[in-house]
């Protein structure tokens, strides 16, 4: 091989897994592998089979934007949405939820399965399922014809989220629990110890604090038989020791309120003002000293940045609350900028944060609503 073919080979990104991706037997995610987003969305397709008949559950029907990559999978697996007998949603949000119409308009037999308060706010998209299962906060068996155990997460991230235990093959469909940014173009199915970085971000942006998140822990460690897999309805899924890993991790992951700490701030403020100089390089680099100069110490901003930082000769001095500077100075250089651009600052955010075990503020996270 040559030296050119030797780079590209090097170079070239990982295969895009696609179809139905076996967990594990009777187990399948469905959802689409996106290379061109950081943020998978995670569907999965659980088949029972009982008395000689099959019952098939979808835990999480996904985003609107996969629908179209969702049906193909699951009609390659049972032959097409109407086949999925029962779904469980673990929260409303439509990331995670968007595609329940389509499942309940195609089987008006469906069997809905959520908790109380995630169902006060998903009737409100004028869902008609056949029959409706609500879990009331505790632990729990769903039924003998899909003996998932309810695993009360309470706000991790919505009050009434609720994780499903499969004791058959140990697996945790966790929802938002557990799941994690991707690198673009990077979107295995099964996570290394590499992954976790994506997981520590997505919580630090989305959890409210350390706190639930403890509370949470404790719930997956009482299951019995215990934990083997964790599937997350975003990322990777986690197996092996990673499982225990990533647990142990997860207990002592500051995130949401627990980042506003006064003490907390004066701890990492050095690692944030290395965010902040690599973020001011790169802008510098594309629009220039006298713009970006201009834009981050101008004082007719109502953001009070001014009175947490100056860029002078091209550096950064950080006096305070580096974590929201971060997102003030990012705010200030991204104003009426073109997406392209946007998103280089904010990989440049992402990339130092990652370096520094830094969480990234979520106002920097504006690609994760993107779309296809």
């Amino acid at each position: 091989m040559s030296s050119d073919e030797t780079s590209k080979s090097d170079n070239a990104l990982p295969e895009i897994p696609k179809g139905p991706l076996s967990v594990v037997d009777d187990c399948w995610m469905v959802g689409h592998r996106n290379p061109e987003s950081m943020l998978q969305c995670n569907t999965y397709v659980r088949s029972f089979t009982q008395f000689g008949s099959t019952r098939n559950v979808c835990i999480d029907p996904g985003s609107r934007f996969d629908y179209s990559v969702i049906k193909d999978n699951i009609s390659e697996l049972v032959g097409d949405v109407s086949e999925i007998h029962a779904m469980t949603i673990n929260h409303q949000d439509p990331d995670v939820a968007g595609n329940a119409p389509e499942f309940c308009d195609a089987n008006p037999e469906l069997e809905m399965i959520v908790s109380e308060e995630v169902w006060r706010l998903l009737q409100h998209m004028m869902l008609k399922p056949g029959k409706l299962k609500l879990s009331h906060g505790r632990t729990e068996t769903i039924s003998t014809r899909q003996p998932f155990q309810f695993i009360p997460t309470p706000f991790c991230h919505f009050r009434g989220a609720m994780a499903l235990y499969d004791p058959e093959h140990r697996i945790l469909y966790s929802g938002d629990l557990f799941g994690g940014l991707n690198r673009l173009g990077v979107v295995h199915l099964l996570a290394n110890e590499d992954d976790w970085p994506g997981i520590a971000q997505f919580h630090q942006i989305y959890m409210p604090s350390r706190e639930v998140l403890r509370y949470a822990v404790r719930q997956i460690l009482n299951i019995r038989p215990k934990v083997e897999i964790i599937a997350p309805q975003h990322g990777h899924i986690i197996t092996g020791d990673l499982v225990g890993q990533f647990l142990e991790q997860m207990h002592e992951l500051l995130v949401g309120s627990d980042l506003l700490a006064e003490e907390w701030d004066a701890e990492n403020l050095s690692g944030y003002r290395e965010v902040l100089q690599y973020l001011v390089d790169c802008a510098i680099e594309e629009r220039g000293e006298i713009n970006v100069t201009g834009r981050i110490n101008a004082q007719e901003f109502d953001d009070e940045l001014h009175t947490q930082l100056q860029l002078r000769n091209r550096e950064i001095i950080l006096e305070r609350e580096g974590y929201s500077a971060v997102a003030k100075t990012f705010a200030r250089l991204s104003d009426d900028e073109p997406e392209e651009y946007v998103a280089l600052l904010r990989g440049s955010v992402f990339e130092t944060c990652e370096e520094f075990g830094l969480p990234v503020p979520p106002a920097v996270a504006g690609w994760l609503t993107e779309g296809e």
